[in-house]
């Protein structure tokens, strides 16, 4: 009986953890977002431009998204292997 204790804690973990995770996920990559699209939506308006700077923002946020998640993901991958 105690095994199975032990086992649902450690399953309750890993369910917050996902969780946690998950959360870590969506609040990065809408922060990153929001930030270089605004900065460009920011630079056309102030450059006069057409929407060049928000489509770098987008491309930019796009990359330093996925990198912000590859460095999350990256040590559950290293702990699987």
């Amino acid at each position: 009986m105690e095994k199975n204790i032990k086992e649902e804690k450690k399953d309750a973990f890993e369910i917050a953890y996902a969780i946690s995770l998950i959360t870590q996920i969506g609040v990065v990559v809408s922060v990153i977002t929001i930030t270089f699209i605004y900065s460009g939506y920011y630079l056309d308006k102030q450059l006069d431009k057409s929407p060049i700077f928000v489509i770098l923002g987008a491309l930019l946020a796009f990359i330093f998204s996925m990198y912000s998640v590859y460095r999350l993901v990256l040590p559950i991958s290293k702990k699987e292997k």
